[in-house]
C-alpha cells in the first residue's frame, strides 16, 4: 500500500514537470519563430488559480443628436412638402439666402386652437407659465427622452427663448383635466438663429395632429420674431414630417455632434457620461 502511495506520488509530481517542461519547450520554439514564449507560460502558471470574475464592460452611451440630420426651415411656400423637396445644393443655397433675406415666410396654421379643443379636449399654452417639471420629466420619459435633473431643467426652462405646450382641459381614460400632453420649445438669440429642441408628445395621443401643430406654432413664432436661421435635428423616422412643415435636410448630409467626456469610476473603470 505504501508503494502504490509513492509510485502514484512520483507519477503526479512526474507529470508537473512534464507540463512544465512541455510549456517550456513550446515557449523556445515560439521564441524561435520570433514571437514571445510569455503568453505560453503565463497560460502555463495561471492553470491552477482561482477564477477570478471579469469586470463588467461601461454601460453604452445613450443615443443623443450626434448623428441626427441636421434640418433648417426655409419656408413653407418655398420648400414643397411631398411635391418635391430638391436635395439639390445650389437649390438649399437659393433657399437659405432668400429667407435670409426677408423672404422667409411662416407655415400656415393647419388647424385653429378652436378645432383642437372642440375635438380633442387640449390647450395650446406659450409660455413657461403653468409648466411643473416633474410632470415634464414624465412626458419625457414617456416618449423616451432621457429624465433630466430637475433643478437644471429649470434653469433650461427660464432660459429658453420660446415654449409652447398642450394640457388637457377634460378628464378622459387618456389624460387628466389640466395634464400635459405635448411640449417643444426653442433657443435662441433672438435676433439670427434658433433651435428647436424637445418635441414630445405623449404617446397615446400622437397621430392626432399634435405634433404638427406645436410645430407649426413655435416655427411661426420664430419667423414673426425675425429669426432668419431656424434648425432642429430631427430622428431619422421623423424627418419626413419636418419636411411637410418646410425644413429641409442639409445636403451635405451635416449631422448633429455631441460632445462627451470619460469619468473614472471610484473603482477605476472609466464610463462615458453625457454632459
Amino acid at each position: 500500500m505504501l508503494n502504490h502511495k509513492v509510485h502514484s506520488r512520483s507519477a503526479t509530481l512526474g507529470q508537473r514537470r512534464l507540463v512544465v517542461a512541455g510549456a517550456a519547450s513550446v515557449g523556445r520554439r515560439a521564441q524561435g519563430r520570433g514571437r514571445p514564449s510569455t503568453v505560453l507560460l503565463a497560460h502555463a502558471t495561471t492553470l491552477h488559480k482561482p477564477h477570478q470574475t471579469p469586470c463588467p464592460a461601461p454601460a453604452p452611451v445613450p443615443a443623443s443628436l450626434a448623428n441626427k440630420p441636421r434640418l433648417s426651415y426655409v419656408g413653407h411656400a418655398i420648400a414643397g412638402s411631398s411635391d418635391g423637396i430638391s436635395p439639390d445644393k445650389t437649390m438649399y443655397g437659393t433657399r437659405v439666402e432668400e429667407a435670409q433675406g426677408g423672404v422667409l415666410r411662416p407655415p400656415p396654421i393647419s388647424k385653429p386652437d378652436t378645432e383642437f379643443e372642440a375635438k380633442l379636449g387640449v390647450q395650446f399654452v406659450e409660455g413657461r407659465e403653468g409648466i411643473v417639471v416633474t410632470e415634464l420629466n414624465e412626458l419625457f420619459e414617456k416618449v423616451g427622452f432621457p429624465r433630466r435633473d430637475p433643478d437644471r431643467l429649470k434653469v433650461a426652462l427660464e432660459n429658453t427663448y420660446h415654449v409652447i405646450w398642450v394640457r388637457s382641459t377634460r378628464q378622459s381614460r387618456l389624460a387628466k383635466n389640466g395634464q400635459m400632453i405635448g411640449f417643444a420649445r426653442a433657443t435662441s438669440d433672438g435676433v439670427l438663429s434658433a433651435t428647436v429642441w424637445d418635441v414630445a408628445v405623449n404617446p397615446a395621443w400622437q397621430r392626432s395632429g399634435l405634433g404638427r401643430a406645436l410645430m407649426e406654432r413655435l416655427t411661426k413664432k420664430l419667423v414673426e420674431d425675425g429669426i432668419p436661421t431656424i434648425t432642429l435635428y430631427a430622428e431619422p423616422q421623423v424627418v419626413g414630417l419636418y419636411e411637410k412643415l418646410g425644413y429641409v435636410r442639409d445636403p451635405e448630409g451635416i449631422r448633429g455632434m455631441a460632445f462627451q467626456r470619460k469619468k473614472k469610476e471610484k473603482a477605476g473603470a472609466g464610463a462615458l457620461l453625457r454632459v
